[in-house]
């Protein structure tokens, strides 16, 4: 498979797992996007890439604190 198909392959994943994240309550949307957010700072903390492992956790706190809220 070639580069250009698997990123077409992959945006589509992604748009239909955006489809059905819509769906999901406020509080289910935030603790995806903390789930995710936590996800990337692991990347971040492979890369050896500490700056931005450090803003990925606080996102990840604030997703978490926001769907906490109402």
């Amino acid at each position: 498979m070639s580069i250009t198909s698997q990123a077409t392959a992959a945006r589509r994943s992604a748009d239909d797992e955006i489809e059905s994240v819509d769906k999901l309550s406020r509080s289910d949307q935030l603790e995806y996007l903390a789930d995710l957010t936590l996800e990337l700072k692991e990347i971040a903390d492979n890369l050896g890439c500490a700056t931005l492992a450090g803003v990925l956790v606080v996102a990840y706190r604030e997703a978490i604190i926001q769907s906490q809220r109402r």
